[in-house]
């Protein structure tokens, strides 16, 4: 209120300056223009750092940038041909020990995210997939969300990208709570097997719980209601797999 009230006394002593021979109405409203803007802008610094102040922003902030430079670091390992599997472990433990970062449900979309690393066997790709490493190969385990519609689909290649099985269902948050970790419950009703031309209806079905454990523009972290974890990079981040595109 004190500095509301000093830029308001600022207006009245700018906008009261006497019209002389040197200082003619242009001038004064020149002078006065200038003065409201250092005024307001100064007044918009001093509140903006008393609310930072005040909610306890900066070290949030700075949390905040630290794990974008673990979820950057990991990113380059996870795209490096030979990565240092003992760092790796210790970016996705720092990641996953993000909690109480906000969250916001359109951050799962963005297209195809692909599985890079895996800690154990993540939900959804259990009928084919070979889990417990880094994942390099050809084959991609990779997931979609699309946050307008609330759907999932979920693809596992068999033999590259022309070849390979996918899970189509939903997806729902448990509750409302807008910080990580974010528990999904996640919904499989359909699924067909395609290899090459060829594509054939797969009775799959099921649902399970995961949590959204971190999550930025390029790199996700997901946990299983097991505890296992996953890796997840955005799939244009990676670029088309070696054997193609589908």
């Amino acid at each position: 209120m004190q500095t509301f009230a000093a830029t308001v006394s600022h207006y009245k002593c700018a906008c009261t300056m006497p019209v002389t021979k040197r200082c003619n109405a242009r001038t004064r409203a020149q002078k006065c223009g200038r003065l409201r803007t250092v005024t307001v802008q100064s007044a918009a610094g001093v509140l903006l750092d008393r609310l930072l102040g005040a909610f306890g922003s900066r070290p949030d902030v700075a949390q905040r940038q630290r794990l974008r430079v673990a979820s950057a670091q990991l990113l380059k390992l996870l795209c490096d041909a030979a990565p240092d599997l003992t760092r790796v472990n210790q970016l996705v433990d720092e990641l996953a020990g993000a909690e109480g970062q906000p969250f916001v449900e359109e951050s799962l979309g963005g297209g195809m995210w692909v599985v890079r690393f895996t800690r154990g066997k993540p939900l959804l790709w259990n009928l084919t997939y070979s889990t417990g490493r880094l994942v390099n190969s050809n084959n991609r385990a990779s997931q979609e969300f699309d946050p307008s519609v609330r759907s999932a689909t979920n693809v596992v290649e068999l033999n590259g990208p022309g070849s390979y099985i996918a899970a189509y269902g939903s997806y729902e948050a448990v509750d409302d709570r807008a910080l990580t970790p974010k528990t999904i419950r996640a919904r499989i009703r359909s699924g067909r097997l395609v290899a090459g031309p060829l594509a054939l209806p797969l009775p799959i079905s099921g649902s399970g719980l995961f949590q959204v454990l971190y999550v930025d523009s390029q790199l996700r972290l997901f946990r299983s209601g097991a505890g296992a974890l996953a890796v997840q990079v955005r799939a244009d981040c990676l670029g088309p797999p070696a054997g193609g595109s589908r």
